[in-house]
């Protein structure tokens, strides 16, 4: 994407904290609710993993300064097979699991108003309405989307941000600072986890996806990375700790909202729907970034010859013509959560898309140590002795997540990176060397 307009660094970072706050945070508390104390843990390590692959996207981003993120950074190393498989990988995971943002969503919705969510009718009419009223404000260009996401963020973080505030004089320490908790479940736990708490920090690499329309990157998208991530982790980390210390742990695991019953303990009924109202605002206003991100990734892939020529295209606003091609493919996804027989299937690919997103990750991270060595020269003593430990902590981060999603999960993504290479000798036949039959 390319236009006049260019995304400053409150936007940026505003892309970075939206895409990651959705229905990951909103949920996962429920979800980590058996394991007590240990989930506290588990947010502090993966803020600590996140961060690390934060400070890799920070430096990539002066290093190789193009959009496309993880994808520019694995091709920049790799070459075209590997960057082609790191697009595909990222374009899928970014409209698949957007789907589960409105699923999240409904489920928000549930709690208000469960016998209108019963309906299918209602229920696919909203979410296809959320997913084309998105796409509507990012077809009409990079300024139009921006403004719509600083909306977003203010509507989604500010409640957060007041329920943690207001929650710490209400919580009960002694629940969450539980150690009887940690040795009963130990750090394998933390494997158990790893998929939801994953999930809530997908998308801190967003600044570096549409690098060519930032202003001044080589400063902005470093700042806006770390940044969203340190003030993503931070809303992460006191609501977990207000939450767990204001539901009982028995509620917690059967709660569908566990931010709105937090907040009904503390500000009652009205506070409540608030926290209602603005989580549903919140998540569905995650679709805008990832729509935006999702028309990025395979422009820039196309600009290198790997991905067809029609995602080239762009519309007289400057948008990507393929941001309609990933709202229609999400579109799909959605509907096919309605459909009995594939909800699963779909689920599943949903789940996929984590670790299909976790590999450019890991990617970037070997990238990231490759161009340290051949920079080291350059380095000052201050970037040699950081940047290493920095990169051996997002290496384990990465690697570590990848093997705690599980053989079936692996396997699963296995197979669908594995489907990228007909594609890829389809689309590339004509750019693969072949050898001389004499």
């Amino acid at each position: 994407m390319s236009s006049a307009y260019k995304i400053g660094p409150l936007r940026a970072t505003a892309l970075v904290s939206s895409n990651m706050i959705g229905s990951g945070v909103l949920l996962a508390p429920a979800l980590l609710a058996p394991y007590g104390t240990m989930s506290l843990v588990g947010w502090v390590v993966t803020a600590g993993g996140a961060l690390a692959l934060a400070l890799v996207f920070a430096r990539l981003s002066i290093w190789i300064p193009k959009s496309g993120g993880p994808y520019t950074f694995a091709k920049h190393v790799f070459g075209d097979f590997i960057g082609f498989q790191m697009a595909w990988g990222y374009w899928i995971s970014a409209w698949c699991g957007s789907a589960s943002l409105l699923v999240g969503a409904l489920q928000y919705m549930s709690v208000f108003c469960p016998s209108l969510i019963e309906n299918s009718m209602f229920s696919i009419g909203f979410g296809c309405a959320m997913i084309w009223l998105f796409t509507f404000f990012n077809v009409r260009g990079l300024k139009e989307s921006m403004f719509v996401e600083g909306i977003v963020v203010v509507v989604k973080i500010l409640p957060l941000v007041l329920l943690g505030l207001a929650g710490i004089f209400f919580v009960d320490f002694s629940r969450v600072f539980n150690i009887a908790d940690i040795e009963n479940h130990g750090l394998g736990s933390l494997g158990k986890m790893s998929g939801v708490l994953l999930w809530a920090f997908l998308g801190l690499e967003s600044a570096t996806i549409p690098a060519e329309d930032v202003e001044n990157p080589r400063s902005t998208i470093p700042l806006a990375t770390v940044a969203g991530v340190l003030i993503t982790a931070a809303v992460y980390i006191c609501g977990a700790i207000v939450i767990n210390g204001v539901v009982p742990a028995e509620d917690l695991v059967a709660s569908k909202a566990p931010y709105v019953d937090a907040a009904r303990k503390i500000f009652g009924e009205w506070g409540a729907v608030f926290m209602i109202i603005t989580g549903i605002v919140g998540i569905i206003g995650s679709l805008n970034g990832w729509i935006l991100i999702q028309g990025c990734v395979p422009l820039a892939a196309a600009r290198e010859g790997i991905f067809p020529k029609y995602f080239l295209k762009t519309n007289r606003h400057g948008a990507p013509k393929g941001i309609v091609v990933g709202s229609l493919l999400m579109t799909a996804v959605f509907l096919l959560t309605h459909q009995s027989s594939l909800g699963k299937c779909v689920n599943l690919l949903i789940d996929i898309s984590v670790l299909a997103m976790l590999l450019p990750y890991f990617y970037s991270v070997v990238a990231f140590g490759y161009l340290y060595i051949n920079k080291k020269n350059t380095l000052s003593k201050r970037e040699r002795f950081v940047l290493p430990i920095v990169g051996y902590v997002a290496l384990a981060y990465a690697f570590a997540a990848i093997v705690g999603s599980g053989d079936s999960l692996i396997s699963l993504a296995f197979l669908m990176f594995l489907l990228s290479v007909p594609f890829y000798c389809l689309l590339n036949s004509s750019n693969i060397p072949r050898s001389d039959p004499s």
